[in-house]
């Protein structure tokens, strides 16, 4: 885990490790159940070619055909030992099914392995966030079938220290596929099976940085601003299908015992998913 110097933090920092040893970023063997008109070229496509465009993940899983949806079925992209698993546990704890996305097997089996005792069914899915074409066909996957979460937390982000006079093109390009892109793509694939069952609620993990980005932690802060712009675009966009995207800021470093204690973030998650009031592009966890 990446620790960082900074005093307001993104919050899923926590879950994660920078290229060398993510975390947060995660995902496993699928599903592996436990118990418990533009003429713009396309970011794929050879400048100067447009009759060599391939399908986007959009295209793709409209053409597969949406499975059906259960509104009691969480989605958590991005599981780790921290904010992702006190959010896996409170909402097995509330009675859903839970399907756990990480790059490590081994840590998915072990993370599924401690929610064994809430007695929900839980899933694992291996996928690696750094490659948006492999986590959408995982997702592909996931949604042609029946019963596809109807409840999506994507809490993955690159959180190692860096800054951008010294960032190669690869790593930000890494990052920033696993901080923004593969939120994009997750809702790609969700989004037809949830606009026909015409109910869906998508959060995204925020954090402070976004408000205040640190130039030692770089792609942090930019991500974390270009996810919560991606979440109100998506939200403009599905919420005429009934499908609900907010941003979930946590404006404040996570950590035990604290007012940021996991727990506590987590039981906020919860009341935002259970919310009866007017819903809004982003909510915000304070400490209070």
């Amino acid at each position: 885990m990446v620790s960082c110097p900074a005093a307001v933090l993104s919050a899923s920092l926590s879950d994660s490790a920078g290229p060398g040893g993510r975390q947060g970023h995660q995902l496993e063997p699928l599903p592996e159940a436990v118990d418990a008109k533009g003429t713009a070229p396309m970011p794929n496509e050879r400048a100067g070619d447009p009759g060599n465009r391939t399908s986007t993940n959009a295209d793709l899983a409209g053409a597969a055909g949406p499975g059906s949806v259960d509104g009691r079925h969480l989605l958590l992209v991005g599981a780790g030992p921290g904010l992702g698993m006190a959010v896996a546990r409170r909402f097995a704890a509330g009675g859903y099914r839970v399907t756990l996305v990480a790059r490590s097997t081994d840590g998915l089996r072990d993370l599924a392995a401690t929610l064994a005792d809430t007695g929900a069914k839980i899933s694992t899915i291996a996928a690696d966030a750094s490659d948006p074409d492999g986590l959408g066909a995982r997702m592909r996957e996931l949604y042609r079938g029946h019963g596809a979460p109807g409840v999506i937390v994507y809490n993955a982000v690159m959180g190692a220290p860096d800054r951008l006079l010294s960032s190669t093109v690869a790593h930000l390009q890494a990052a920033y596929s696993v901080d923004v892109i593969g939120a994009i793509v997750v809702a790609q694939v969700a989004a037809p099976a949830m606009r026909a069952a015409g109910l869906g609620t998508i959060l995204v993990t925020g954090g402070g940085f976004a408000d205040h980005p640190i130039p030692a932690l770089a792609t942090v802060s930019l991500g974390k601003a270009a996810l919560r712009s991606a979440a109100t675009m998506l939200g403009a966009d599905l919420e005429p299908d009934g499908i609900r995207v907010a941003t979930l800021t946590i404006a404040g470093q996570i950590a035990a015992g604290t007012s940021f204690d996991p727990e506590r973030i987590a039981e906020r998650y919860w009341e935002v998913v259970h919310a009866d009031g007017p819903w809004q592009a982003e909510f915000r966890y304070t400490g209070e």
